[in-house]
């Protein structure tokens, strides 16, 4: 969050003011009585809603009414304008620019600047600002003074030491959580190497028996080769077995026809 204007309208000392500021540290310096202290009020007030006095005492002396408009930049990157007006006819805004929308009931603002500020909704913004940012003067060693319950408490939540200690009982289960869930994954990973703990011989054994399977694959593609040949030869043969039959019924045929002519001459010439 970043506060980039103050503007004050019959603010104790000020009648009208207009303070513009810069990202980085400010310094607002003056004699006594000039009103430095004043600024910081009217930012606790608007922002924070802590008045160390009444509203009434807050107003320039003569005036009916105050005015605080204060021009911010949100944790959200988004322009903010916090107005808050004290004395006759109060109010307390807050304009978002960018959506041109106001909230304007009083616990919806303390919500809105919570958001803003990314402070959890319970912790106290009065408390914050009396404690820490905006301690009034006269007042800053009196948190060291107070009964060790008291400072304890005050110093607790300045610190966020409950929102660390949640944090820690959080990452106890977290821990625990991530304890369980190795043991579950070392178990599993038991589980696994028991059942692969022959993974290495079925692999040799597949191993083998794929060079088997190709050694018969080429045996039985040569004996396919051969086969073909064969079946070649076998027709050759076939055929020609065939064609040496038929020379032989001629060959029979042919010499029962000369042992019939044989037969004929002679008994001519007898």
């Amino acid at each position: 969050m970043l506060i980039t204007r103050v503007e004050l309208e019959n603010i104790k000392s000020y009648r009208q003011v207009n303070l513009d500021f810069r990202r980085g540290t400010t310094a607002i310096s003056g004699v006594n009585g000039a009103g430095k202290t004043t600024v910081v009020e009217a930012i606790g007030f608007a922002l924070f809603d802590f008045l160390l006095y009444n509203q009434a005492q807050f107003v320039r002396e003569g005036e009916k009414y105050g005015r605080i408009v204060i021009h911010l930049i949100g944790s959200d990157d988004r322009v903010y304008t916090v107005e808050r007006r004290c004395g006759a006819g109060a109010y307390w805004f807050i304009y978002d620019q960018e959506a041109d929308y106001r909230v304007e009931q009083r616990t919806d603002v303390l919500d809105k600047l919570h958001e803003l500020f990314g402070i959890d909704r319970e912790r106290s913004l009065k408390a914050l600002f009396r404690d820490a940012l905006g301690v009034p003067q006269g007042f800053f060693t009196s948190i060291f003074l107070e009964g060790a319950s008291d400072r304890k408490l005050k110093f607790d939540a300045l610190l966020q030491i409950e929102d660390y200690k949640n944090a820690a009982d959080y990452l106890l289960e977290v821990q625990k959580e991530y304890r369980e869930q190795v043991q579950v994954q070392l178990s599993e990973i038991q589980r696994l190497e028991f059942e692969t703990r022959e993974l290495e011989d079925w692999r040799g054994k597949l191993k083998g028996l794929r060079e088997i399977d190709q050694q018969q694959t080429t045996q039985i593609t040569q004996w396919t080769q051969q086969l073909e040949q064969l079946e070649v030869r076998f027709d050759v043969l076939k055929k020609q077995r065939d064609e040496l039959r038929q020379l032989e019924n001629r060959f029979e045929k042919n010499k029962h026809t000369y042992e019939s002519t044989r037969l004929r001459l002679g008994e001519r010439k007898n």
